[in-house]
């Protein structure tokens, strides 16, 4: 229980320091004690939305990452390796060459919710389903993902520019308005998953246990698979594609000995948003001149090699597990 506190405590300390730190350096340094207009309009308009928006990202892909785990008891699962962010970005991308911006977020949600079904039906044998061939799945939708998009960007080449630096992620088109509506769709979840939370338990066993628990454990994977397709989907709508927070995250809470629902779900929260908000601001301040790199970047980077590192040290129990 020390131990537990202690990393509870100091993942709060990080977090309000990476929250200063990300408020307070960028392209312009803002110095808190002497504001003068300038700097009041960049730290309101500009840096403080940025900032909410990133710490909104990171928690929502984080939290949507830890339910596909659960729905698919796999610990590799997230939006990038089910294809549920390929497929939300292929709808969103179609919504934008067709100039329909106001259907971003919807054609978002309906390309990840037809991607996860597709990879659950795929998945599924007699009832059971497999986890690395759920992997193998999400390969497949992801490619078929991207090579449709690639289509799309040949026939709309007035858009390529604009799509290109949209898919690579980013934070630079926060607003107020998309902030309210994460904090909206993200506080619905939390809600919904608090009540729920010995049903996350139980469905962590397998789904025997479950069932003669009295569980209904297909409606639970429904459900759960709509709240992560609907987190990615607003993620990938507000900020392009950013990749492996859903993988990082909650695998590390797991190594760090954190196993029951209540505690993966707050502690996700908060380690997915100060984990965006590091690499948002690492984004912001490697490249001199003020130039940014874009984050999804950094992260699909940083996720890669935790990925190849889980494979490479898990072989033994992803092969059992199958």
């Amino acid at each position: 229980m020390r131990r537990e506190t202690l990393i509870v405590g100091t993942l709060v300390v990080v977090f309000f320091l990476s929250l200063v730190l990300a408020i307070r350096y960028g392209a312009v340094a803002i110095d808190f004690a002497h504001l003068d207009k300038i700097e009041k309009n960049i730290l309101f308009q500009v840096r403080i939305p940025r900032v909410a928006l990133a710490a909104l990202v990171g928690a929502a892909l984080s939290l949507s990452g830890l339910l596909f785990q659960y729905v698919m008891q796999n610990p590799l699962a997230d939006a990038f390796t089910t294809g549920a962010a390929a497929s939300s970005a292929l709808g969103a991308v179609a919504a934008l060459v067709l100039g329909a911006e106001a259907l971003v977020l919807p054609s978002g949600l309906c390309g990840a919710m037809v991607g996860l079904f597709t990879v659950f039906r795929v998945a599924s044998f007699r009832g059971r389903l497999l986890p690395v061939t759920m992997l193998l799945a999400g390969i497949v939708v992801s490619t078929f993902a991207s090579a449709a998009i690639s289509l799309l960007k040949f026939l709309h080449e007035d858009s390529v520019a604009s799509i290109v630096f949209w898919l690579m992620g980013g934070f630079q088109n926060a607003s107020y308005g998309r902030v309210g509506l994460l904090v909206l769709v993200i506080g619905g979840t939390l809600i919904f998953l608090w009540k729920r939370r010995l049903a996350l338990d139980l469905a962590a066993f397998d789904d025997a246990t479950a069932v003669s628990s009295g569980l209904s454990i297909d409606r639970l994977r429904r459900e759960l698979l709509f709240l992560g397709a609907l987190l990615t989907s607003v993620s990938v709508a507000f900020s392009g594609i950013i990749g492996f927070v859903g993988l990082i995250v909650p695998h590390i809470l797991r190594l760090c000995g954190f196993y029951r629902a209540e505690h993966l779900i707050a502690l996700s929260l908060l380690f997915g948003s100060t984990f965006m908000l590091l690499a948002d601001l690492a984004a912001r301040s490697i490249l001199p001149g003020g130039e940014e790199l874009p984050v999804g970047v950094l992260t699909s980077s940083l996720g890669g090699l935790f990925f190849l590192y889980l494979l490479i040290h898990r072989k033994r129990q992803l092969y059992e597990m199958d």
